[in-house]
């Protein structure tokens, strides 16, 4: 099955894509769909005193979920009290649902063991399926550690149990598939039972959505079980190796505010350490724990006795245990910090910069990796911090520091790789070669990545080994003048582009063949006209001419895939195009921040909110430094709704740059949207394209204080309708500042001339925001909408 978003190939019973995580089409069939009904469909509520298949009694309701309710009631032939588990009256319209729940329960209740909730009967009450099962009075797992963490003796102790429970049932050929601290029962008397066998592999099916229940449940999944691949008695280890990490830490291993960012977690990341966590915890319960959540399955515990067996030794602090002794493995995020100039000659900077760059690019295209972008880490240049102060601030668990030196065609360098938490040098070694063509240097690069990754056990797949290992020029001096072209552009400056597209030109003559040559000059005219150096006129067709080149030469270059993105949402207003060029760069380099953020607004665009926070909680993970990724998170808080969010940030960022635009201009809408006035007309004198004395400021601040926000937007549109007669202005900006003012026939106006114009921030006019909701019924607000392609609001 091919993944819709990166088009990556996947199992066909596949659930989640395996590299971007995204939902398949597994659950759209018959069952799927089923599960999906079971959010909707009402579930039968039965009064105390209701009378069930002439022999139940109800008591009182004591649960309700997505798969059905339960009630406690009294067995009236052999006075006990037992659990009545009714299904949701949609699986009664599926009979092959039906059957299966029955042969699942019936199958069940044949176990008998002390660690299991036992199932009396599977029968039917006015064609309502129910399983009448032990009653079981304590409290779940879930609101034990809901308390706090488990001292560990206790943790093992009741994982134990529950291993035991588990082995028992898979001797006989079941597998629970919904292992979780909210399906284990602990009694007063500290007996752990697992619940809910035979109704999991009816959820096994189901499709990703948004429910706790489901989150829940997302939480817990094997990579395999999240892959849709065949399952055998190792999910339930893992399950339950997420379930003891829970216990110990206070809290899963695998988190996010969002399914697919839990899903992607499981599938690429490693848990936080657990003696992190819990600094005095026995490391070789860390080592257990770790044991059952290899991520695959062929290297976890073969069986729940294994498993068992390992924990009883932990518990005794006895016999040598199974699991590898090797320490606990943090998640794999890791920081290439700038590259100390050794040389005699300090010009040679741009050259050291560019070997880093190349290392640091060559880890990004690793997967299992999450890698900081160069923005976060240029300013620890200096060094003025300690290696685990860094790592602290960057959010990551590995750092690699590295010195070179160049001298004509003399090049050494020296990396070594630096496991923050203690500072310790896990890897390191030294090159030292003559530069006799460009081989000679990406060979260097391209072993100094590959034993960073070797050394970290991060699985390198065949293509991403192609891409690393990939020389793309042979000529030195081209690559040279390359090099000196990334750190003009990266300086942005007038002055150095200028430099930028010199150099490019002049190595494009040398060898026309260089895919990121032309790349390069997309980006640098990009810039050029985004920054007003250059007349659109000018650099559009510079753009799209060294876009296609280089796209044409390496259909495999991610640069070029995230222009051409760029190009598709800024220019062409190409929303399918923009997403599909995105996901081609992200499926080459998937630790591209700066992508994945600006994919985020994109999908904002099309109204995918939820996917739109979780690639953004996943940019800001990998660029959390870079002033820019912070503006493009507020931005992207602000168009997903979260206005309060948005607000706050934006004002924390307002304290180091009170003057800065972009900021100002989403505090005007963020907290015009709070009804937060005194904060809007502070923030749109800032914004507002000419200078707004202190008396005329003070003018609008009387009228706003004697007659409100209305009536003070009312003079400021007053001003700039006036300025706009002979001056630019930004036509998103007019429009909004028109509803502000409430005159929203003058606002449809500008938001016309915006489309006739090709304002860029027209393209936010209907994501979740809402701030140009009163014109969301206009005809000819709708017109427009439906000229962009942009999705209607509801």
């Amino acid at each position: 099955m091919e993944c819709p978003k990166c088009h990556a190939e996947n199992n066909d019973a596949s659930r989640f894509c395996g590299s971007c995580a995204a939902p398949l089409g597994a659950g759209a069939g018959p069952e799927g769909a089923a599960l999906t009904k079971t959010l909707e469909t009402p579930l039968r509520v039965l009064k105390p005193g209701t009378l069930v298949a002439g022999k139940y009694r109800i008591v009182e309701e004591v649960g309700a979920g997505g798969m059905g309710v339960v009630y406690k009631a009294e067995d009236l032939k052999l006075k006990r009290a037992v659990a009545l588990k009714f299904l949701p009256p949609h699986l009664v319209d599926s009979p092959e649902l039906k059957g299966r729940f029955v042969v699942e329960a019936q199958a069940a209740a044949a176990l008998s063991h002390p660690n299991i909730c036992t199932i009396y009967e599977v029968g039917e009450s006015e064609e309502h399926p129910y399983i009448a099962m032990e009653y079981v009075q304590g409290e779940t797992l879930r609101d034990r550690v809901g308390k706090g963490p488990l001292e560990p003796g206790e943790a093992v102790g009741l994982v134990d149990q529950v291993a035991a429970g588990l082995g028992e049932a898979h001797a006989k050929g079941i597998v629970h598939r919904d292992v979780k601290s909210a399906n284990i029962m602990v009694t007063a008397k500290g007996r752990a039972k697992v619940m809910d066998f035979g109704l999991a592999k009816l959820r096994g099916g189901s499709s990703l959505t948004k429910s706790q229940t489901t989150l829940g449940t997302v939480a817990y999944m094997s990579p395999e079980q999240a892959r849709g691949d065949s399952l055998d008695q190792r999910t339930d280890i893992w399950s339950l190796g997420v379930v003891l990490y829970e216990l110990l830490a206070g809290k899963l291993p695998f988190r996010g505010d969002h399914d697919q960012t839990v899903i992607y977690s499981i599938l690429h990341r490693e848990p936080e350490p657990l003696t992190k966590l819990r600094p005095g915890l026995a490391p070789e319960l860390g080592h257990v724990v770790g044991q059952a959540l290899t991520k695959k399955a062929v290297d976890r515990y073969r069986t729940m006795e294994e498993f068992r067996e390992d924990l009883s030794a932990v518990a005794e602090g006895l016999k040598p245990i199974k699991a590898k002794a090797r320490p606990d493995q943090p998640e794999k995020s890791i920081a290439v910090l700038p590259f100390i100039n050794d040389s005699p000659d300090q010009e040679n900077t741009y050259f050291i910069n560019g070997v880093m760059e190349e290392i640091l690019g060559n880890l990004q295209k690793i997967k299992v990796l999450r890698v900081i972008s160069r923005t976060s880490v240029e300013r620890y240049r200096d060094r003025k911090k300690s290696v685990r102060e860094i790592a602290e601030e960057l959010g990551v668990n590995y750092i690699v520091e590295g010195s070179a030196q160049k001298f004509g065609n003399a090049f050494r360098l020296r990396a070594q790789l630096i496991r923050a938490e203690r500072e310790t040098h896990i890897w390191g070694d030294s090159f030292q070669q003559r530069i006799a063509n460009v081989e000679d240097i990406f060979d260097i690069q391209i072993r100094i990545a590959k034993s960073i990754a070797e050394e970290l056990r991060a699985v390198i797949s065949p293509e991403e080994k192609k891409l690393i290992e990939k020389i793309p020029v042979a000529d030195l001096a081209v690559y040279d003048e390359y090099l000196k072209a990334r750190s003009y552009i990266i300086d942005g400056r007038r002055e150095v582009m200028t430099k930028a597209l010199e150099s490019l030109t002049g190595a494009v003559a040398k060898n026309p063949d260089w895919a990121p040559l032309y790349a390069g000059l997309a980006e640098a005219w990009l810039w050029m006209q985004q920054n007003a150096y250059e007349q659109p006129s000018i650099a559009a067709p510079q753009i799209i001419e060294n876009l296609n080149k280089a796209l044409a030469l390496d259909p495999d270059l991610a640069e070029a895939h995230y222009l051409s993105a760029m190009i598709a949402h800024l220019v062409d207003w190409d929303w399918e195009k923009s997403e599909k060029e995105f996901l081609r760069a992200l499926a080459i380099n998937p630790n591209d921040a700066l992508s994945r953020g600006l994919y985020a607004q994109l999908l904002l665009i099309l109204h995918r909110k939820e996917e739109a926070l979780a690639q953004n909680e996943l940019a800001l993970s990998l660029d959390p430094l870079n002033p820019m990724m912070k503006q493009l998170n507020i931005g992207t808080l602000l168009q997903a709704g979260k206005y309060q969010a948005s607000l706050s940030l934006a004002e924390e960022a307002l304290a180091e740059d009170p003057d800065n635009f972009n900021l100002n201009q989403m505090i005007e809408i963020a907290a015009y949207r709070l009804k937060q006035y005194d904060k809007v007309l502070r923030a749109v004198r800032h914004v507002l394209p000419f200078p707004l004395e202190e008396d005329a400021y003070k003018d609008i601040e009387r009228i706003y204080s004697e007659s409100g926000i209305v009536t003070a937007y009312e003079k400021i549109v007053e001003r700039l309708e006036k300025y706009a007669e002979s001056q630019p202005v930004g036509f998103h900006d007019m429009a909004f500042r028109y509803l502000v003012a409430d005159q929203l026939d003058k606002a449809i106006d500008w938001v016309e001339k915006g489309f006739e114009m090709h304002d860029p921030l027209m393209t936010y006019i209907t994501t979740p925001a809402r701030y140009f909701e009163p014109l969301f019924g206009n005809p000819r607000f709708i017109a427009i909408c439906e000229k962009m392609k942009l999705p209607l609001p509801e």
